[in-house]
Parts: structure tokens; sequence; C-alpha cells
């Protein structure tokens, strides 16, 4: 049976985290750089106060309205996070979670503390992994089925003729 996946199995680790008192404009090179759609903001403690993403950032365009980019702090851009996961939340409802919201990318919490993040990129590539997962499966069960109605040895002739009744056995050899 193949074991549905978790947010551990798609999160990722490896992740930009930003200050709330950092400069916007110096954020939005972080993202730009190292090509990511957000990143969670966390205060001096570690606690998770809000998340930056491409769109928060698209507001200073518009609060600027053809005037000079003035900048500000990310906490002054940044987004109250609404929804985040757990570990042990499964594939299912990590899809059901980013349905439920905007954001592109969502904080991952193990006992209320920050240990990654997951986009909606690391969603689907997990699903590509678990329909890989659920392939292999399928496959493995129809060797089996088959090994155990077409025998290939008198020794597996004889065990599946011992596990079945006579007429059962029959049908078998009749395929």
């Amino acid at each position: 049976m193949v074991r549905i996946p978790t947010a551990r199995d798609a999160l990722s680790r490896y992740m930009i985290v930003l200050r709330p008192e950092e400069d916007l404009l110096e954020a939005i090179d972080i993202l730009v750089r190292k090509r990511t759609q957000g990143a969670p903001v966390v205060n001096a403690a570690g606690d998770l106060v809000g998340i930056l993403t491409e769109k928060d950032c698209l507001r200073l365009l518009s609060n600027s309205a053809y005037g000079e980019l003035t900048g500000g702090r990310v906490e002054d851009y940044m987004s109250t996070v609404k929804v985040t996961l757990t570990t042990e939340m499964d594939l299912f409802s990590v899809a059901t979670a980013f349905l439920a919201t905007n954001f592109p990318i969502l904080p991952v919490l193990d006992n209320g503390r920050l240990v990654g993040r997951i986009s909606r990129l690391d969603l689907l590539q997990q699903i590509k992994r678990f329909e890989h997962s659920i392939q292999q499966e399928h496959a493995r069960q129809e060797r089996e089925r088959y090994e155990r109605e077409n025998p290939s040895s008198i020794d597996r002739m004889q065990r599946l003729a011992s596990s079945h009744t006579p007429e059962q056995f029959a049908e078998i050899l009749k395929r």
C-alpha cells in the first residue's frame, strides 16, 4: 500500500526568512535573486508574524502612483498569515489549504515553530512523486497477481494447488 505523503515530505527547509524591520526594497531584491514567490516573516524571537509575497511587493508600485518608490519596511507590506500547515498534514489537506488562500507559498509549523515552507510548485512536484508511487505499487501488485496465477515452476504450481480448491486450481490452469 502506498503511504500518503505529508507536508513534511513536500516542504522546503531551505527558505528565505525576512524580518519585519527589513527594508522592503532589499526584501524585493532578495526575492528576485532567489527566484521565490514569497517568504515567511519572523520576529526576533523566531515567531511567524506574516508572509511577504510578490503581490504584497506590487503594492509598492500602486502606492507610489508614478512618483518615487519610497519603499518602507517589510511589516508595512506583508500579509497576515491566515493559513498555516503542520508537518503531519496529508497531501490532500495541504492542497485544500492552498485552495482556501491566494498565497503562492504557505509556512509549515511543527509545534508552533516555523520549520519550512511549501510552494504551489513544491506541491505539484509531490503530486507527481505520489502518482509515480501509485503506479509502481499497481505494477508490483499486478506482477504478484500474475505470478500467483501463472506459476513458472513445479514448486510454485504445488503451492498454488495447495492454496486453492480443486475447482479454483482447474480454473487457473484453464487461463
